[in-house]
C-alpha cells in the first residue's frame, strides 16, 4: 500500500515524528511530500497513492495569510480522487475545503482527552463508545460540513472525527498516530482505516 503523507509541519523535528508515528502505527512506510511543494496535486497524483495523510501543524488556518499559504492543499482536497484521512490540521483543512470556518478555543489544549463516538462506523471497530487519544490544537471547525457524517466529539471539540457521506474523506481533530501501549486506540483506527480502503 502506498501511503503519501502531506506534511504540514515546518520544523524538521515535528515533521520526523509524525512520520515516524505514523509508520508505527500503519505497520506501512510513507512517502513525505511538503504543503509548498510546487504544484502539489501533481506531485500527489504522481506518487498514485492509495492513501493520503494530511498531517498536524502549529499553523492557524484563522489567518488570511495562512489560509493563503496552504490553499493548495485545500484544493487538493476538492479534487482528490484518492482516500484521505486528515489529522488535526489536516482535518481542518478538509473543513476548510468544504467553506467550515475554524473557532478559537482560547488555549491549546494537549494531552489524552476522551472522546465519545456519536455514530457507529467501521473506523471504530473493536474499540469502546469512549475513546482515549491524544489531542495538541487551538483551533476547532466550528460545525460538520454538510457533505460529511458527524462521527465523534468531545467536551472541548463538538467535531473531533467525521467522514464524507460519499467519498473516502475522513478527519480526526486528534492525533491517532501519537499512540502507544497505554492508548492503543488511535493506532487501532489507523488500522482500521488502512482495512476500509483496501
Amino acid at each position: 500500500m502506498k501511503i503519501v503523507v502531506v506534511n504540514n509541519y515546518k520544523q524538521p523535528g515535528q515533521t520526523e515524528r509524525a512520520v515516524q508515528n505514523i509508520e508505527r502505527c500503519s505497520g506501512q512506510s510513507t512517502e513525505k511530500i511538503d504543503f509548498n511543494e510546487p504544484d502539489l496535486y501533481r506531485r500527489v497524483v504522481e506518487s498514485e497513492p492509495d492513501l493520503v495523510i494530511l498531517t498536524g501543524s502549529s499553523a492557524l488556518l484563522s489567518k488570511p495569510r495562512t489560509r493563503e499559504l496552504f490553499q493548495p492543499e485545500i484544493d487538493l482536497v476538492r479534487k482528490a480522487k484518492f482516500p484521505i484521512l486528515g489529522i488535526c490540521y489536516g482535518h481542518q483543512i478538509i473543513g476548510s475545503a468544504f467553506d467550515v470556518p475554524m473557532r478559537d478555543l482560547g488555549q491549546m489544549l494537549r494531552g489524552y482527552e476522551k472522546v465519545s463516538i456519536v455514530k457507529n462506523h467501521p473506523l471504530f471497530d473493536g474499540l469502546p463508545s469512549d475513546l482515549m487519544v491524544a489531542e495538541s490544537h487551538r483551533q476547532e471547525l466550528t460545525k460538520v460540513p454538510d457533505a460529511f457524517q458527524h462521527l465523534a466529539q468531545s467536551t472541548t471539540s463538538k467535531v473531533e472525527a467525521m467522514v464524507h457521506r460519499s467519498e473516502p474523506i475522513y478527519g480526526v481533530q486528534f492525533h491517532p498516530e501519537r499512540s502507544n501501549d497505554e492508548h492503543p486506540h488511535g493506532m487501532m483506527i489507523l488500522r482500521n482505516l488502512l482495512k476500509l480502503i483496501r
